[in-house]
């Protein structure tokens, strides 16, 4: 299973395609393989020519997370059908994928979107202003990465370890 972001509009016809979003001023374009080698083409909407662009597949290769100049789109890989649509929220600035526990984690500039295989599992926003969420990776059972916040927006971000379990952010 593979989700590959092409960087070259696909010839009409190439591929079965699936279209997701409303708005098509802007388009990414993500070719999928399933696990019987079947290909097919997803056609995003963007919300932003410069925002963050990215396709993920969770560990049993059944659901793809992809974020559309920071939109983001929850669909079944197999199906081809959405999910869900992060269309309403702040733009996503970083994204991983999870394993034990298998979720997709989205980073904005003030929350973090917790992603499950039936949707948006929950919602959360730190107790202080942050001016950005950025996901590096996992470490056992802990998301890391770094955040901005208002008060050090002249110095280095400060990193953080998203607990996997608990939803909890400690700051390092």
């Amino acid at each position: 299973m593979s989700a590959e972001i092409l960087t070259v509009t696909p010839m009409s016809g190439q591929f079965p395609e699936q279209h997701f979003g409303s708005h098509f001023n802007s388009r990414l374009w993500v070719k999928f393989v399933d696990n019987e080698f079947g290909e097919w083409i997803g056609c995003f909407s963007k919300s932003s020519e410069h925002g963050l662009c990215a396709a993920l597949i969770n560990q049993d290769n059944s659901k793809g997370f992809v974020v559309a100049g920071g939109q983001g789109y929850l669909i079944d890989i197999h199906k081809k059908i959405l999910l869900l649509e992060l269309d309403d929220q702040p733009l996503i600035e970083s994204v991983i994928a999870t394993t034990k526990p298998d979720y997709f984690l989205a980073g904005t500039f003030c929350s973090i979107y917790v992603l499950d295989d039936s949707g948006l599992l929950k919602e959360i926003r730190p107790d202080m202003i942050i001016d950005g969420i950025y996901f590096k990776g996992q470490k056992n059972n802990s998301a890391i990465g770094d955040l901005a916040t208002v008060e050090n927006q002249y110095s280095e971000n400060i990193d953080f370890e998203f607990d996997l379990s608990t939803f909890q952010l400690r700051l390092q």
